[in-house]
């Protein structure tokens, strides 16, 4: 009978500790799907040829209408993108493709919605700024976001809501320091980890949240390090509680959860902090700190992974 259980490593462990024949072995990666067959390489041309033509797609529109900007009418513009859009929905809503095809037209309806803001913006100069037109693309995204439950479309609206919290501190928010607004992005990031995290049912894939944890973790170091050498403000202060708070919380996830991925992401984080401070604190030596930060980036990365490569053999039982 075929287990779904079995993975790659738990047969690898299996074969070690036993007479298990190569023959056996490769017979049981292709009966319990670790080797792809004819089938998922098929599938997996069709995923990629598609989501290819849906970016050329919509690339060439963009190019399209930049190429021939002086020579179309305003509402030749706005028309053929409306009714490119009024298209693509269509297709989603009436057409009988499986949901995976219906996802990645929707995705290309939401980049051709960024384009008809761009478009819009350009033909009648309203003056606002370009954190309005990144905040209304993302406004009128969120509901095909939430409805499709679909992850690149998922990473396109986070991605946006990163873009319109930059350009609105740049634009309208100067007075933010820059570890108060990298926190906010920090937060925001963890925030939205955390909560698909907490929806399993969701089946959301691996490499997604993998995204959302680097991105978080990135936007976190940047808030100390940006911070470090500036006389540490009040808002560098709350912004290094509250990494400290989440990369405790996170390492305690990833032993309970039993997940390497945590625990070489937070630490490596917490050794560009600590060089950061090394820096800070001897740049009147630059000669010597600089040999000093040197020995311990490699030091400290060459214990980090052994201990991981330790802790991971314990967890699979090697």
């Amino acid at each position: 009978m075929k287990l779904q259980s079995i993975t790659r490593d738990v047969i690898h462990t299996i074969s070690r500790y036993s007479n298990w024949k190569p023959a056996g072995i490769e017979q049981s990666f292709r009966e319990h799907g670790v080797y792809a067959d004819r089938a998922k390489w098929l599938r997996f041309i069709d995923v990629c040829l598609l989501c290819l033509g849906i970016v050329f797609m919509v690339a060439g529109i963009i190019f399209f209408f930049a190429y021939n900007w002086q020579d179309m009418h305003k509402f030749l513009k706005l028309g053929l993108i409306q009714a490119l859009l009024i298209a693509a929905i269509a297709l989603v809503l009436f057409s009988k493709f499986d949901a995976f095809i219906k996802n990645c037209i929707l995705c290309g309806a939401s980049f051709l919605t960024g384009a008809l803001f761009s478009v819009y913006g350009q033909i009648y100069q309203t003056g606002a700024n370009a954190y309005d037109f990144f905040l209304g693309w993302t406004v009128f995204i969120t509901l095909w976001a939430v409805v499709s439950r679909f992850a690149p479309l998922w990473l396109l609206l986070i991605s946006l809501v990163d873009i319109t919290i930059l350009l609105y501190a740049n634009q309208v928010a100067r007075g933010w320091s820059a570890p108060l607004l990298f926190c906010i992005l920090f937060v925001v990031n963890t925030g939205c980890l955390v909560g698909f995290m907490r929806f399993e049912r969701l089946n959301i894939p691996r490499w997604f949240l993998k995204l959302l944890a680097i991105s978080a973790v990135c936007w976190s170091t940047i808030s100390i390090v940006a911070g470090i050498g500036t006389q540490y403000s009040q808002a560098w202060w709350i912004s290094l509680a509250i990494v400290t708070v989440m990369y405790t919380a996170g390492i305690v996830y990833s032993f309970r959860s039993r997940t390497i991925f945590y625990l070489l992401i937070i630490p490596l984080s917490v050794i560009i902090i600590i060089s950061a401070f090394l820096v800070d604190t001897g740049d009147q030596h630059l000669t010597s700190m600089s040999f000093i930060v040197s020995a311990f980036i490699v030091s400290s990365i060459t214990v980090l992974i052994t201990q991981l490569i330790r802790l991971n053999k314990t967890w699979n039982g090697e």
